[in-house]
């Protein structure tokens, strides 16, 4: 779906050397019109000092536009300190150029790019230009915070009295946004303030920026025209009522061909689960994820019985020809709108377009409610997609009917590595042969690394399987992807372990866990500021069969042990007969977002794993 600009302008400021760069203000204003036509005019202009020249992004400037806008009237300027001169900018200096994105197949994004002429170390740079908005409904957000300070940051809308505006604040640092709403003649005036906004300073493995920085998304809820009040957005019902006029003219085209392949696929299946399942996987096997972005393409889905033809289409497309797909099975599905887990909001909070970016199927079975996503081109049926996870889906049941419905999180030991090795002592060090399988949406990530970089198919299968012991030597004798299919993929390999026996005054110790699920993510706490994200609740479960020379006495075996909370879980377990050592592993990651609250418990978790990672078995021979 058609991805919104956010007039996300990086920037930076000081006086003096030893300072960092900084935004010294970035205004923007809003001018909304109504009459006759909805006219919107958006101003931006801000001021940035600038440290050291050579930090060229600080004062390159990208301003994005579309279709659905018009970017003019660029002016900028350099004021040199030391020389007490402004050199200004000229059109020349600025430059169109599409905007090329990874995936995406045809696109009206653009951008207008300048660099800021002449700059100094401790030079002012300013720029501002004007933004006008064809299409109402896509009015943007503010951000209040950037990667570097910003001293003050200002949103104000001017409106008529008669049109609603509706605005909901997002991200950290709400305390230091200040709001008013005055009157300027027949015009009211909405204002919000803020000053000394820290950098944004990213973290490894941290959700989308948006759930952090704090920004506003506004947008119009009603306005008059000709004397009556036409309402835009605000509810989920009118964004709906929206959505369904750019989808009540599709598939308009004669779709026997797509009719007839249904029937091929579902001739010898008796249930709707395995009618569904079929044509889900053949969506999944044969179409090809292409995006467009183009003008009302990146919101409308092409014709069924086109992307039936082509093979391939974006995520509109796959979901519309899976829907028509199903209905000719006779199965309860409808198109439904989402936004991926990039956004952190709900329908009820952000009844804009900008609330998803995404489209899938819902589908109901038994009873029972499916969303599915075919984009994915290894999601096993019928999960929902890793990025889908815990988000509503807005599901368009009729012309006036739709419900929301929240997507659940698929359970850790639904996405598990199952390994069984069967182990040898070979002087001091362990060699053995073992089997892993990999199911659910860990399949579904090792497949799509597969797919990617298929020339280290090797190096991926290992990392996918040694879980923190890259002492490890594996050698593969098997492998099967079994992708499209409910078989787990599967690797069968020779494994070695070097001087893993140790002779301690005679005795040998031996420490049986090889494999280390969570071991290195124990968190800083004192460094983190932000919260984790996972793809994925995951499990893994993993059985050493140690067979000991037969004139072994075992002298010391670990107690069993386990531990559970609402983070993860462990559970190890010894066993022993005769010469034999069997080891049960049993690993459980839970959350798909690790709060700031978790962190305490989460380590003392990882610390309670690590101490059993490092106990010993104590044999003589």
């Amino acid at each position: 779906m058609k991805k919104y600009l956010l007039l996300f302008l990086f920037s930076t400021t000081v006086f003096y050397s030893q300072e960092k760069s900084k935004i010294i203000y970035s205004n923007e204003t809003v001018v909304i019109n109504s009459g006759k036509t909805l006219e919107i005019e958006t101003f931006t202009s801000e001021r940035r000092a600038i440290s050291k020249s050579k930090n060229t992004e600080e004062y390159s400037i990208r301003v994005p536009f579309d279709s659905f806008n018009e970017v003019s009237n660029i002016k900028g300027f350099t004021f040199i300190i030391k020389t007490n001169k402004q050199k200004e900018l000229n059109s020349s200096m600025i430059g169109t150029f599409d905007a090329e994105q990874e995936n995406i197949f045809k696109s009206d994004n653009k951008f207008k790019y300048f660099v800021l002429p002449e700059v100094e170390d401790n030079s002012i740079i300013e720029f501002s230009y004007k933004n006008k908005l064809k299409q109402p409904r896509f009015l943007s957000s503010f951000r209040f915070q950037n990667p570097i300070k910003t001293q003050s940051s200002k949103l104000q809308i001017r409106c008529q009295s008669t049109t609603e505006i509706g605005y909901k604040i997002f991200g950290n640092h709400q305390d230091k946004i200040v709001f008013s709403k005055t009157k300027d003649g027949n015009l009211d005036v909405y204002t919000w303030e803020a000053t000394n906004i820290p950098e944004f300073e990213g973290e490894k493995g941290m959700p989308s920026s948006i759930y952090f920085m704090p920004h506003i998304i506004y947008y119009i809820k009603s306005y008059e025209k000709d004397g009556k009040k036409e309402e835009l957005l605000g509810t989920p019902e009118l964004l709906y009522k929206w959505y369904y006029s750019l989808l009540k003219d599709i598939n308009k085209t004669d779709q026997t061909n797509l009719k007839n392949k249904v029937v091929e696929l579902i001739k010898d299946k008796t249930t709707d689960f395995e009618k569904a399942k079929t044509i889900y996987r053949w969506v999944q096997q044969n179409m090809h994820y292409v995006a467009f972005e183009n003008g009302m393409g990146g919101f409308v889905p092409r014709e069924a019985a086109t992307i039936f033809e082509k093979f391939y289409g974006d995520c509109k497309d796959m979901a519309n020809i899976l829907n028509e797909m199903l209905h000719y099975a006779k199965i309860d599905s409808h198109l439904t709108w989402i936004g991926t887990r990039h956004k952190p909001y709900t329908y009820e909070d952000v009844p804009t377009p900008q609330v998803d970016n995404h489209m899938i199927t819902n589908a109901v079975i038994d009873g029972k409610s499916y969303f599915l996503d075919a984009t994915d081109k290894f999601c096993p049926f019928p999960y929902p997609s890793a990025m889908i996870q815990g988000k509503e889906g807005l599901i368009g049941l009729s012309e006036t009917e739709f419900k929301i419905e929240k997507v659940p999180e698929v359970a850790p030991n639904m996405n598990k590595i199952v390994i069984s090795m069967k182990l040898n002592i070979a002087n001091t060090d362990v060699v053995g042969e073992a089997n892993a399988t990999i199911s659910g949406l860990n399949k579904s990530d090792l497949l799509n690394q597969l797919s990617a970089y298929n020339q280290k198919e090797i190096e991926i299968w290992k990392n996918t399987i040694i879980a923190n012991n890259q002492k490890i030597e594996l050698e593969i004798k098997e492998l099967q992807k079994n992708d499209y299919q409910e078989l787990p993929s599967k690797a069968i390999f020779k494994l070695k372990l070097e001087n893993a026996i140790k002779d301690v005054n005679g005795k040998l110790l031996l420490k049986p866990i090889l494999l280390f699920p969570l071991k290195e993510d124990a968190i800083d706490i004192e460094k983190r500021k932000l919260s984790i994200e996972n793809d994925f609740a995951y499990s893994y479960e993993i059985q050493y069969e140690y067979e000991l020379p037969l004139d072994s006495k075992i002298e010391f075996l670990p107690e069993n042990a386990k531990n559970e909370n609402d983070l993860g879980s462990f559970d190890i377990q010894y066993k022993v007969s005769k010469n034999t050592i069997t080891v049960t592993q049993k690993i459980a990651s839970k959350k798909l977002l690790l709060e700031l609250k978790d962190f305490v418990p989460w380590n003392s978790f990882i610390k309670t794993i690590n101490k059993q990672y490092n106990q010993s078995i104590i044999f003589t021979k």
